[in-house]
């Protein structure tokens, strides 16, 4: 591990368990703002050396840096967010954070790492929703008094260098209006993606959340009215983020898994945090399936399959 995550304590093995609602936030600064990102997207935490710049791109891309024997691209985070101004330029102290997205390796230039704080997603609340904000934030938490903005990186790595761009157009259309599909997304750029994508494989029955409480609260009050035996014309399938405000994936999939009515439906995890380590801890909440984001179409015929449409034909 490298010596500056030994520092920061990062341990990119098992954190917490399954269904705690906890998360541990790496919080850092850009711009003289504070914000955050999950443990478990942090593959290192760097000091910045060289930096080959490259002939064109997003503005933002700053160049290329050697990690090891890999060439990964640098973001400028500063730059992305703010644009060139003064208060972001590039700084001695700089540090980079390593991240991964479907397996591809992605470097973010910050300008100070602060530690890491183990929070309860109950304390996280969703952005709200306003006209013409399309700030890449998934959330807000309160922290050592501190307001601290959760990023959404994956909008950011797919804006900047098209990390999340995986097509689905090798899953044809299977028309299913009365399969309900439930999803919960914090993410607005996935939420859009996973909506377009699902009514493209037909699926035009959704219902989508920005956090695990709020779909929660709409499943909990669905299952007042219904059975175990009509429960699934109302909802058909769970398809869920892991990382969300106020409740977790697991701790929803734990949810709905304890509960009379809804135990017996299909879940899906849909996340860049699936990993050896959270299959596990999908297994223990009993999640179904799990799917790293972005794989549309593996989404789509896992879902199918777990209600019941077989039929996969490849355009």
């Amino acid at each position: 591990m490298n010596a500056q995550n030994s520092k920061l304590g990062i341990n990119t093995g098992i954190l917490l368990e399954a269904g705690t609602n906890e998360a541990e936030i790496l919080v850092f600064e850009v711009g003289g703002q504070t914000f955050g990102v999950n443990v478990a997207k942090v593959k290192e935490v760097l000091g910045i050396t060289k930096v080959t710049a490259l002939p064109e791109g997003h503005p933002a891309i700053e160049g290329v840096v050697r990690i090891r024997q890999e060439v990964v691209t640098l973001i400028h985070l500063g730059h992305f967010l703010y644009g060139d101004t003064p208060e972001v330029a590039s700084k001695d102290s700089d540090c980079l954070l390593l991240l991964e997205f479907n397996q591809r390796p992605i470097a973010f230039r910050v300008n100070r790492v602060h530690r890491i704080y183990r929070v309860s997603w109950k304390a996280t609340r969703p952005l709200p929703m306003t006209p013409g904000m399309n700030a890449p934030i998934t959330s807000v938490v309160l922290i050592d008094g501190k307001l601290v903005q959760i990023l959404d990186f994956e909008s950011i790595g797919a804006d900047v260098a098209g990390v999340c761009d995986e097509s689905s157009s090798g899953v044809s259309r299977i028309d299913a209006p009365n399969i309900p599909v439930v999803f919960a997304e914090d993410s607005r750029m996935i939420s859009e993606m996973l909506s377009d994508h699902l009514q493209e494989a037909g699926f035009t029955n959704m219902h989508g959340f920005v956090d695990g409480q709020a779909a929660w609260e709409y499943l909990e009050a669905v299952a007042e009215d219904e059975t175990t035996d009509t429960i699934r014309e109302k909802v058909g399938i769970l398809i869920t983020d892991i990382e969300m405000p106020r409740m977790d994936g697991f701790s929803l999939a734990k949810h709905v898994r304890m509960h009379p009515v809804l135990g017996s439906l299909p879940i899906v995890i849909f996340s860049s945090l699936v990993s050896r380590d959270n299959e596990k801890k999908g297994q223990q909440v009993g999640v179904d399936i799990q799917v790293p984001k972005p794989r549309y179409g593996e989404l789509l015929e896992k879902t199918r399959q777990l209600v019941g449409l077989s039929e996969l034909v490849e355009a």
